[in-house]
């Protein structure tokens, strides 16, 4: 068994680097994911990086942000770094960039690019040792692929315990399930926490993916629902408390996640994990409310995401209403109420529905009415709700209606209340929830039930005449009028008709309507009314007015109470009097009353069907078998019309309707609002749905149903109640025909009448019985059917006969139903209604028809699905144009509109073509071709385009064809015609040949060009002459470039060169290169015919005699497409050149299929090629005449091919051709008197060198040779720009080639640093300059001292001269910081003295310059390398010397004087820093001394206070990092030295330098806690070391009592000396370890100072932080005695004078109490007098703060404390 010292031994190796273990350091280096082990372990950091960058750069191409550790990370630096030698704070630094990167790499992490980056990480940085959590979260994603099992076989044996689930499969290698992931986030609390943290961090970033995403989302939702599952385990208390600790697990990353607005899936899977944790857990409705909100801000892009987890948390809230904001957000959605009904299919969406439609109720009254409205019939119809939440619903919308209910606030409550009540009316019309909102209604309690039935049935109508002479509306008389005044109105009158169903007038109805609805709620005077002698009841038998008076007031628009007494009216009158009389006219009115939404009026009709039919049956079984009784109503008396118009049912029929079709289903209909409809179509059609229907129907004949259908149908077309008709309609429309009879024909009066009762008659009808107009008209136009040939007469005859202005209505249900019956109409019915329509729409507006009949006409044209037949009627009906002599006489007036009427008809024709040419045929296009070349003749004969018409005639034709099959031309004939109608096509529609264009000319290419004869020739020119010139003018209008098109154009003639005969081809050419441009397109064509015919040798011939077609200026600007004036040659070689870059633009229609080396071989060959053309001696000839002297271009020729040569050296550089060559060219370019010559060619060279797959081993010493030239270029040039050039040359050259030819570079480094380049008065010059100093510096190190000592002083004097004056920028500064750093990298020596000082200074000047953080970066660098290459000494002296002008600068200046301090301390080792402890103390002081200087006494120029804090938090930082590479025999002197100097200077002086010193000694104890730690560690073996803390805080306390003795808390700067000397004594108490402050000696002094400021901080409020340290004092000092000491001088502040000492006394005491407990309370004896006292202090404060402190007491002790104080 190991030792307890083996056993601390090994812990303390665990973490060891084996720095000396060589087999460990290789192992560690062969673990890798792309490499085997052997292969790994071979490699060396030089070939690893390589490999690595490689993956790197692909990295930044995919994703710049990768760009960001290329200084970091991928840099040539990192394959230096090792960890063990960075200090903890660069290994943390690092940590940070390395899993920064690592969750950017996630997302790629399965490229090989990703993979090369991530094996740089493990091998140079081990990650997968130093930073295992994020390596292993990175891959977690990819559990499943095998990527996954390399990345476990490298992970180190020590792993954190988050992750010790992966050991297993570890050491099996086998897959890592989803399942075991899952499992470990739901029992490790360590692994959940980590994952969701690094996912946080991640998305924070905005480095998330979805790989990453999902993952979570998965893992983190079943986790979650697994530990809730976990938590239902034991007492219910323990379960409440398991979740409760789950949930505040979870919400905290739940709050932060739904804010995250730039990572939508990351929302969306905190949607998911929310969704899991409200339907298992128990969250408080404050919880569920807020998370509403979350889900629901800013939601745009995962609203529907977010509306699942809403429809979740809804369903979990108790109360309904919906929080403020996420009510808002979800109002404002688009589509709310289609995606809950999709949601509906799989979610309980009713709860989320219903807290919508409360706080839409919620917010009425206010703006915008209109649409909550229409959002809460939108939301009620969709069926969203339970039914008991659709009660709730209706409920409160009763209670608004009736405004008691406390969601309405607004005073314009009565329009809220009339709205709901229309609502609530139209809803339960509804077809699709109108059967449940009235079941809900019915659901409704007492309170409810009578106020529903009154709001969906308030509503009465308006009659014409009642009461006329008291008041206009029969709701006002009847409120108004008793029961005797309304019976008063009829008295003394008697009808003179015999039933109120007549057409005609009644004088009487009104009245008796008015007196009905005044008794109709008792029955008293009910029986009073039906004894009135105008209602004539002992007559009811005979003649139909009794009953026809309560038919009109059931099927009227009345109360529904007024509704159900008109029915049970009659009820009580069958069932007292026998039948004398058939009595079927009341059956149709009675199964319009059975399909009532009203559930009472069904019931009362049901009741009457039953009291019927028993008085049916007792009088049946009176009668004798053949006989019956009369049918009260025939012959005229029920509607005042011919007897014959209705069909009236046999006796034994009606009894059988009564008996066996409604008596039996009648429980049925009277539950359900429609049953009735569906039950007679059913059976009026003889078969149905249900088993028991169908048997019923089976039971009648069908000349049975077919007389019930007669007459249906004929007493729907005679009533005159609008409602009843629109009622029963849909049911008899759904009954086509029963035997011979059909239902159109039945019906067709009534569509006859209607069209001829008129718009107003109409319309004023159905206002008086309150029913919708337009409903009505559209059932009646229902009775049209497709295949009528009456009803469609009908239907013509209204849209063609009714004026327009009277019959819109009418007109426009007439067109809604011919659209509707189109598709099944005949094809003659179609063609004439077509031509109607045709003369509707072409028709004069101002003479005939109206607009609106027109655009109807016109829509059905363009929308109806047209046969060819009705397309070749139209086109034959289409007026020809060209016939109208409009060029040979006068026009008149008449003709003129003649005209105009044939074009707008035309116009008609052709567009309903166009609308039904996709599914038209071949035939009409013959018609169409003539309507074209009348259209062509138009034009020519007038001078008119018609362009819209020939636009809806090519529209046509395309279309037409498009779907037709296609045969292959054969005939040549036929062939010639379809080019010239090509021809003739583009000069119609140039834009539909542009798309096209291709395949004809291929077609000319494969065909005509091959033909000899004259009249293929012509057809040829004829089509060219047409069609490009057209093209070439729209691909202009488009602003495109033409490139594209005319490529493949001459594409086409260049494939065909072979085959066109010889002696046309010349002409054939030169007329395309005329039509398309020869000035820009003639080298395109040269191009083609090389890439096309490489090794033809009749090309160049051919193109030679071509080029001698054109003059030699347009040869030369013109003919080699150049792009401007001055250019000439230069297009030619651009196409070359644009095709070897990377992105090829107007080249890639010229040259393609091209690898790029295939593409440098072809630029070599195209050059060669175009020298060889030129060199024919008639283009060379032409080609001297233009350099003529003379001529007037020769000037223009002569700048061009400038151009041109610049044009061919920047091709050899693409084309990689020698350098030795190129060098030698260049030579020769310099030795010329041109300036630009020689400028391009130095732009070419510097191009060209700095190229580095070039030839580097051949050509270097032609390269070196060119230094020479440089030089002399430098000298003798006075052009700036070409200096320039020149010295970049020189820095290129010696980049690479320095080392070999290190003499003649540094003679060039002579002419740099002379006067015209490093000395020149040009900033560009001086840069380019030092840039070449720099590089020259790194290449040859030692060899540059000579120019070096001579450039330093310059360097420096043109920077601070730039610098003073205001004209340095950031160019010039960062050159010459980056020549200064190279210095200090390879000469540092060189920068020791005075030049190290004019650094500095310079240094000084530019933080203080405000260049920007660019420049900001470059200096710090510099002074970084400063502090790691200069000696010590050397460097210190340097600080010292100039921390007089840091500070004069800026404070900024000072931050980086102290950061170079920094870094030197951070580079010298403990024994170095010994030895300059003197040097260091000096500048240590000096840093501290800052505020004193600055403030005492303050000027303008002083800092400010928050720049004095800055810096001296920098100069406490510095210190620290001093003290830690020093020990405690040379820091102890230092620190008395500190000491002493703050004490020893004046009074203002000395408060300064000690808040300073005290400023330090802060941070000072507060931080040796980690030193102390980092002793133990060193230490452990040797001894135990004390407390550090405690050992430096017995020389300050001799200081301490000085300053609290005298300090002043008036004073500003005093204050502030006193809170930090209070600051550094907490410090000091709470670090005690080895109770020093138990001491009497060290207790006693500070003791007695703490008590005596607690007046004076009193009387100045500041007792807070000196309470708190008289606390932690009491706590370190932990002694009876001390406590007795301080309780008793506590306790005598307590009897203060001043309220403020009392009441700081009593915080004091509380304090104390809380932080010892029961053992302060051991002196309560002493306390209880005091306490007494306090309790009636007159400081109401005191007397408040004495009751808390009693109450503390109390609390610790456990009893009451009042006993004892009384």
């Amino acid at each position: 068994m190991a030792t307890p010292l083996a056993a601390q031994l090994a812990q303390i190796r665990a973490p060891s680097t084996n720095a000396l273990n060589l087999k460990a350091q290789k192992k560690a280096h062969s673990r890798s994911l792309l490499f085997d082990e052997r292969h790994a372990a071979n490699q060396d950091f030089d070939t690893l990086f390589h490999i690595c960058y490689e993956g790197y750069q692909d990295l930044c191409r995919l994703d710049t942000r990768f760009a960001n550790f290329a200084g970091s990370l991928f840099s040539e630096q990192s394959k230096q770094e090792e960890r063990t030698h960075m200090t903890a704070a660069q290994n943390q630094q690092l940590d940070l960039v390395l899993e920064d990167f690592m969750r950017l790499l996630g997302n790629r992490l399965l490229l090989k690019p990703g993979m090369k980056s991530m094996e740089w990480l493990i091998r140079r940085f081990n990650v997968h040792a130093n930073n295992t959590a994020c390596f292993i979260l990175t891959f977690l994603p990819y559990h499943t692929l095998p990527v996954f099992s390399s990345m476990l076989s490298i992970l180190p044996e020590l792993t954190p315990a988050a992750f010790n689930f992966l050991r297993p499969y570890v050491q099996s290698s086998a897959d890592l399930p989803h399942q075991a992931i899952v499992y470990t986030a739901a029992h490790n609390r360590e692994f959940f926490d980590v994952f969701n943290a690094h996912t946080l961090r991640v998305c924070r970033h905005q480095q998330q993916y979805p790989a990453l995403l999902s993952f979570w989302s998965s893992i983190v939702s079943e986790a979650v629902a697994l530990m809730l599952d976990r938590s239902l385990i034991g007492r219910l208390q323990l379960q409440q408390q398991n979740q409760e600790e789950i949930v505040l697990r979870v919400m905290p990353m739940l709050a932060e996640g739904l804010f995250m607005h730039s990572a939508p899936d990351f929302r969306i899977g905190c949607f998911m994990v929310l969704t899991v944790l409200s339907s298992k857990a128990q969250l408080s409705e404050d919880v569920l409310a807020e998370m509403m909100d979350r889900v629901a801000f800013r939601w745009a892009d995962v609203a529907h995401a977010g509306l699942i987890c809403l429809v979740v948390l809804a369903q979990r809230k108790q109360t309904l209403m919906l929080p403020k904001r996420t009510f808002r957000s979800l109002v404002s959605l688009d589509r709310l109420v289609e995606d809950l009904v999709l949601l509906q299919q799989h979610y309980k969406v009713g709860k989320l529905t219903l807290g919508i439609v409360l706080g839409l109720l919620k917010e009425l009254g206010k703006p915008r009415d209109p649409e909550r409205l229409r959002y809460l019939r939108l939301l009620l119809e969709a069926n969203l709700m339970q039914p008991d939440l659709i009660a709730i619903a209706l409920q409160s919308i009763l209670r608004l209606s009736r405004g008691i209910d406390p969601l309405q606030t607004s005073e314009d409550s009565g329009d809220t209340q009339t709205a709901l009540r229309e609502l609530l009316l139209q809803l339960t019309k509804s077809e699709t929830a109108g059967s449940t909102i009235r079941l809900a209604l019915e659901s409704l309690g007492p309170e409810n039930q009578k106020f529903s039935s009154e709001i969906l049935n308030d509503h009465l109508a308006i009659p014409e005449e009642a009461a006329a002479v008291v008041m206009q509306d029969v709701n006002e008389v009847s409120a108004v009028m008793t029961f005797e005044e309304a019976v008063g109105l009829t008295m003394g009158r008697t009808a003179a008709e015999v039933s109120f169903l007549s057409y005609a007038d009644s004088d009487l109805l009104s009245g008796l309507s008015v007196a009905f609805l005044a008794a109709h709620q008792s029955s008293e005077l009910l029986h009073q009314f039906s004894e009135l002698i105008a209602l004539r009841k002992p007559f009811a038998m005979t003649e139909p007015l009794y009953f026809s008076f309560f038919v009109r007031i059931w099927c009227g628009y009345y109360p529904a109470i007024a509704r159900v007494a008109a029915i049970h009216m009659l009820s009580n009158y069958f069932k007292t009097e026998t039948l004398i009389a058939d009595v079927q006219m009341l059956l149709p009115y009675i199964l319009h009353a059975l399909d009532d939404v009203s559930k009472s009026i069904r019931q009362a009709a049901a009741e009457l069907t039953l009291v019927l039919a028993a008085s049916y049956h007792a009088v049946h079984d009176d009668l004798l078998e053949q006989s019956e009784l009369p049918v009260l109503g025939r012959g005229g008396q029920l509607y005042g019309q011919d007897v014959e118009a209705i069909a009236w049912l046999p006796w034994k029929v009606t009894i059988m309707f009564i008996h066996d079709w409604l008596v039996p289903h009648l429980e049925e209909f009277r539950l359900e609002a429609g049953q009735i409809s569906r039950y007679l179509v059913d059976m009026l059609i003889g078969h149905g749905n249900s088993t028991d229907i169908a048997k019923d129907a089976s039971k009648f004949k069908t000349s049975q149903r077919a007389t019930i259908l007669h007459w249906l149908c004929s007493q729907v077309v005679v009533t005159p109640i609008f409602s009843v008709k629109i009622g029963l309609l849909p049911v008899l429309m759904r009954v086509p025909k029963i035997g011979q009879i059909t239902t159109g024909t039945l019906l067709t009066p009534l569509l006859a009448s209607t069209i001829e009762l008129g718009q107003m008659a109409i319309q004023e009808a159905c206002a008086k019985e309150h029913v919708d107009d337009s409903q009505y008209v559209e059932r009646v136009m229902e009775i049209v059917r497709p295949n009528d040939s009456e009803t469609l007469q009908i239907l013509k005859d209204c849209i063609c006969s009714l004026p327009g202005a009277a019959g819109h209505l009418l007109v426009l249900a007439a067109f809604r139903r011919l659209r509707s019956v189109w598709p099944q109409m005949k094809s003659q019915t179609q063609m004439s209604f077509g031509k109607t329509m045709l003369d509707l729409a072409a028709s004069d507006v101002e003479t005939e028809h109206t607009d609106l009949e027109q655009q109807e006409a016109l829509g059905i044209l363009l929308t109806a699905k047209l046969s060819t037949e009705v397309l070749q009627s139209f086109l034959q009906e289409c007026p020809r144009l060209a016939t109208q002599e409009v060029a040979k006489r006068r026009r008149t007036l008449t003709t003129q509109r003649s005209g105009e009427q044939n074009i707008k008809r035309a116009n008609i024709v052709l567009e309903a073509v166009e609308s039904s040419a996709t599914h038209a045929k071949i035939p009409i296009l013959g018609r169409l071709f003539d309507v074209l070349l009348d259209l062509q003749a138009y034009k020519e004969q007038s001078g008119t385009e018609l362009h819209y018409l020939e636009l809806l005639v090519m529209n046509s034709v395309l279309n037409i064809l498009e779907q037709s099959p296609t045969t292959p031309i054969q005939k040549t004939d036929v062939q010639q015609t379809a080019l010239l109608l090509v021809s003739v096509l583009a000069g119609i529609a140039p834009e539909l040949i542009l798309h096209n264009i291709m395949p004809i000319f291929t077609f000319l290419n494969s065909s005509i060009l091959q033909r000899t004869d004259d009249y293929s020739a012509y057809v040829v020119k004829q089509t060219m002459d047409s069609v490009i010139p057209r093209v070439m003018d729209s691909l202009r209008k488009q602003h495109k470039d033409p490139m594209a098109g005319v490529s493949e154009l001459l594409l086409s003639f260049a494939a065909a060169f072979d085959h066109i005969p010889s002696q046309r081809r010349l002409a054939l050419f030169k007329s395309l290169m005329n039509l398309v441009g020869a000035d820009g397109y003639l080298f395109a064509l040269i191009i083609l015919l090389q890439n096309k015919l490489p090794n033809n040798k009749r090309v160049p011939p051919f193109l030679v005699d071509l080029l001698d077609c054109y003059q030699v200026e347009v040869l030369l600007k013109k003919l080699l497409g150049l792009l401007t004036f001055q250019q000439t040659i230069e297009r030619y070689m651009a196409t070359i050149s644009d095709s070897l870059g990377p992105d090829p633009t107007f080249s890639a229609h010229l040259i393609t299929n091209m690898s790029s080396k295939m593409l440098r071989e072809d630029a070599v060959h195209k050059i060669t090629y175009f020298s060889m053309l030129f060199e024919d001696k008639r283009l060379a000839s032409r080609i001297a005449q233009a350099f003529t002297p003379g001529r007037a271009q020769i000037e223009r020729i002569r700048v061009s091919m400038s151009n041109a040569i610049d044009q061919i050296l920047s091709l050899s550089r693409q084309c990689q051709s020698s350098n030795q060559k190129f060098t030698t060219v260049v030579r020769h370019l310099l030795k010329g008197a041109d300036t630009q010559a020689c400028y391009d060619a130095l732009r070419s060279f510097e191009v060209r060198i700095s190229d580095r797959r070039s030839e580097p081993a051949v050509a270097h010493d032609a390269c070196l040779s060119l230094l020479a030239s440089l030089i002399s270029i430098i000298q003798t040039c006075e052009n700036q720009s070409a200096i320039c050039i020149a010295v970049t040359c020189i820095d290129r050259i010696a980049e690479r080639f320095g080392k070999k030819g290190s003499v003649a570079v540094i003679e060039a480094m002579n002419t740099v640093i002379g006067k015209r380049c490093l000395g020149a008065t040009n900033t560009e010059t001086q840069t380019t300059s030092l840039l070449t100093l720099s590089t020259v510096v790194r290449i040859l190190g030692d060899e540059c001292v000579p120019f070096i000592l001579r450039a330093l002083p310059k360097t420096l004097s043109i920077l601070e001269n730039a610098i003073d004056d205001g004209n340095c920028n950031q160019r010039l500064h960062n050159a010459a910081f980056l020549f200064f750093s190279a210095v200090l990298a390879y000469t540092p020596w060189a920068m020791a003295g005075p030049n190290l000082d004019l650094l500095l200074k310079v240094s000084h000047g530019s933080c203080n310059s405000g260049l920007g953080e660019d420049c900001s970066a470059q200096r710090k660098a510099t002074l970084n390398l400063t502090a790691k290459q200069i000696e010590p000494k050397d460097c210190l002296c340097a600080l010292d010397r100039t921390w007089n002008n840091a500070m004069g600068e800026d404070p900024e200046a000072l931050k980086e004087q102290l950061q170079v301090l920094e870094t030197l301390i951070a580079r010298l080792k403990k024994s170095a820093v010994s030895r300059h402890a003197d040097a260091f103390t000096k500048l240590l002081i000096k840093a501290f001394d800052l505020r004193r200087i600055q403030f005492c006494p303050k000027t303008e120029d002083s800092y400010e206070e928050s720049e004095v804090v800055g810096v001296e938090a920098a100069s406490n930082h510095v210190a620290l990092s001093l003290i830690y590479k020093m020990n405690d025999t040379i820091f102890k002197p230092i620190f008395v030295q500190l000491i002493d100097w703050a004490a020893s200077s004046s009074p203002a002086a000395k408060i300064q330098r000690r808040t300073a010193l005290y400023n330090f000694l802060i941070h000072f104890f507060d931080v040796l806690k980690v030193g102390e730690l980092y002793v133990l560690t060193e230490y452990v073996l040797m001894k135990f070391v004390q407390s550090i803390v405690t050992s430096y805080s017995a020389l300050v306390i001799e200081d301490i009592t000085d300053i609290m003795k005298g300090v002043i808390l008036s004073d500003e700067a005093s204050r502030l000396l006193w809170v930090k000397v209070i600051q550094t004594l907490h410090q000091t108490f709470i670090h005690d370890q080895d109770g020093f402050w138990q001491s009497p000696t060290h207790f006693r002094p500070v003791s007695e100072v703490l008590l005596d400021q607690l007046k004076p901080a009193a009387e100045a409020s500041m007792t807070s932080q000196l309470i708190t340290s008289i606390t932690e004092l009491v706590g370190a000092g932990d002694s009876p005695k001390h406590h007795k000491t301080i309780n008793a001088a506590v306790l005598q502040h307590a009897r203060s004078d001043v309220p403020a000492v009392r009441l700081a006394a009593v915080q004091c005491q509380q304090s104390l109490t809380n932080r010892l407990g029961e053992e302060w309370l051991a002196l309560l004896p002493e306390m209880l007098p005091f306490i007494s006292e306090l309790q009636e202090d007159d400081d109401e404060l005191v007397e408040r703060e004495t009751r808390r402190w009693i109450k503390n007491i109390e609390d610790v002790l456990g009893e009451n404390l009042t006993p004892m104080l009384q």
